[in-house]
């Protein structure tokens, strides 16, 4: 017979998998769930649908709260541009709010996200008829189809994998204090991008020694760990506003020029 569940085993689950630590307040109805009537399901199914609770959650929550009160948090200097650099001492689990390409113009951005709209980003090859003309040295009546690389296949790297290519990315991240940092891709990390590639209110884990250079994270392979998950609103929300929001930073920026 299987072993019954404890709060305290499944938190050990989850804390042992790299995932922050639960509040006792988040775990109990999900354990309460899975164990009703009797049930007796194994430890992995119920850590299961605990990680992926935890991972679509905002961990600002207070209701219940998500994280245990005693996990760390950012330090409060972590924004200060006058601080030259800070070295995190405790592993920080926090979401992402924001992503921005720092290795493509607004502008570009915003002809992507219009091709997109359009379905143009899908094709790698459009089929173009032209007519000939005596000039083209054809017979006028042999018209044929020509295919031709379209705008979005020579750009496929950017256009068919939105997000993958080509950054740098600058996030912004949020602590389950609510406190927020900007982060800079310092070296290439293989999870972060644009939606679909990772979603906004995906969980990181800011590892201990990871730096701080006048309030912006510097982020490496060797100082984060990349959880996933997706907060549905948070996600909806930026997508919807994004393209309004690269505009506005467009016009205020040219208005400055003028």
């Amino acid at each position: 017979m299987a072993q019954p569940i404890t709060l305290a085993s499944l938190t050990q689950s989850l804390v042992q998998a790299g995932l922050p630590c639960p509040s006792p307040a988040f775990l109990q109805p999900i354990l309460q769930s899975s164990t009703a009537n009797g049930r007796s399901p194994p430890l992995a199914a119920v850590h299961a649908t605990s990680r992926l609770r935890l991972l679509t959650s905002n961990l600002t929550s207070t209701n219940p709260p998500i994280l245990h009160p005693q996990t760390p948090y950012l330090p409060l200097m972590v924004t200060s541009p006058h601080k030259v650099e800070l070295v995190l001492q405790n592993d920080i689990a926090v979401q992402v709010l924001e992503v921005e390409d720092m290795g493509r113009s607004k502008w570009e951005q915003i002809e992507a996200l219009e091709s997109e709209r359009k379905g143009e980003t899908t094709r790698g090859r459009q089929v173009i008829r032209v007519e000939p003309t005596p000039s083209d040295g054809a017979d006028p009546s042999s018209a044929q189809t020509q295919i031709q690389q379209s705008t979005a296949a020579r750009n496929q790297g950017r256009s068919q994998t939105p997000g993958k290519f080509p950054g740098p990315f600058k996030l912004l991240l949020q602590d389950f204090k609510g406190q927020k940092v900007y982060a800079f891709e310092l070296k290439k990390l293989e999870k972060i991008g644009y939606p679909p590639y990772m979603h906004i209110g995906c969980k990181m884990m800011l590892k201990k020694g990871a730096k701080v250079a006048r309030g912006i994270v510097m982020l490496e392979p060797s100082c984060v760990v990349i959880l996933g998950g997706k907060i549905e609103s948070f996600d909806k929300a930026w997508k919807e506003g994004r393209e309004a929001k690269l505009r506005r930073e467009v016009e205020h920026r040219e208005g400055e020029g003028e």
